[in-house]
């Protein structure tokens, strides 16, 4: 019977010389579930995936995919993932379906699952790789990741150098893979892929976890409470004065406050609006974001994750 976990890490360090890239991170990813490693660059992110991915040894500890050790069953392993690296491995002088033709022969897959891929992804055939736009060549990756039909798919940074518009396509094309059962791994820096794909992110930060599991769980850690966002008509000075206390912050349009007691606030809000005669426009409640969360941990502004729907940086 197939293990609960699609992944399991045990402490797994990586050292190259004196350095350690990775120092000892544990961590378990259960079939179906799609899991992020955040963090800034050279947090160890890309050597984890290497590692779990058998491109790169394990130092010491030990790592699970699919049930097979990573350390002494490679090949099995790597027959059972499918991997999306940051930077493209196809060949640019061949076409998008000779390439998926050439990963299928590689894995004796059947070229059946190239005609079903193509379709799917509404790929150009016949377009040689290296013409596509850079959107359309992640789609083609992510297409031959799973010609041989995978269990798991790890993406390292897989909006990385996209624009807007092609970085939103493939965050929802990645849903949708997880959505059909897929386990997928995801690693980036991108607070819109943190947010929007895994239902689980571990932050990463100079080789270590710092922290891991679900937003709400993540947000906790922090301690803030609840964002609050409350829009009025007309904002008067008074209401400001009488708001100071809660540390209003404005975020177009919106007021917005960090709040611990919620029904206390909401109370407070009603007695203003009786008192001052304002109309409440908009009153909504969220647990603070991934990216408060991380700045918060990291305590480093510098490292600031990306929070645009898709750039280079």
């Amino acid at each position: 019977m197939a293990p609960e976990e699609a992944i399991r890490a045990i402490n797994i360090v990586k050292r190259y010389g004196n350095f350690e890239a990775v120092r000892g991170i544990s961590f378990d990813v259960k079939r179906g579930e799609a899991f992020a490693l955040l963090g800034p660059n050279g947090a160890g992110k890309t050597t984890t995936v290497r590692m779990l991915t058998t491109l790169t040894n394990i130092t010491s500890g030990e790592a699970y995919v699919n049930g097979y050790s990573v350390k002494s069953e490679g090949l099995m392993v790597r027959r059972s993932i499918g991997l999306v690296p940051d930077v493209s491995n196809l060949y640019e002088e061949l076409t998008v379906e000779e390439n998926l033709n050439f990963v299928a022969d590689l894995y004796d897959a059947p070229r059946e699952n190239v005609k079903m891929l193509l379709k799917e992804f509404n790929l150009p055939a016949k377009k040689k790789f290296g013409k596509l736009s850079s959107g359309f060549k992640r789609r083609v990756a992510i297409a031959a990741a799973l010609v041989h039909e995978p269990s798991v798919l790890f993406l390292d940074e897989p909006t990385n150098g996209l624009d807007v518009h092609s970085a939103k396509a493939v965050r929802a094309l990645v849903r949708e893979l997880n959505k059909t059962g897929m386990t997928v791994f995801l690693t980036t820096h991108n607070m819109v892929e943190a947010e929007s794909i895994p239902q689980r992110v571990a932050i990463m930060k100079e080789g270590r976890i710092i922290a891991e599991g679900k937003r709400t769980e993540l947000s906790k850690l922090i301690g803030k409470g609840v964002r609050v966002r409350l829009r009025v008509e007309p904002v008067s000075n008074k209401l400001i004065e009488a708001l100071l206390q809660y540390g209003p912050n404005f975020d177009e349009g919106d007021l917005v406050f960090l709040i611990g007691d919620v029904d206390e606030f909401i109370e407070e809000i009603c007695r203003l609006r009786r008192t001052l005669g304002f109309k409440v426009l908009k009153l909504s409640t969220e647990a603070p974001g991934i990216e408060e969360v991380f700045i918060e941990l990291t305590g480093n502004d510098r490292e600031r994750p990306c929070h645009c729907g898709g750039c280079p940086l």
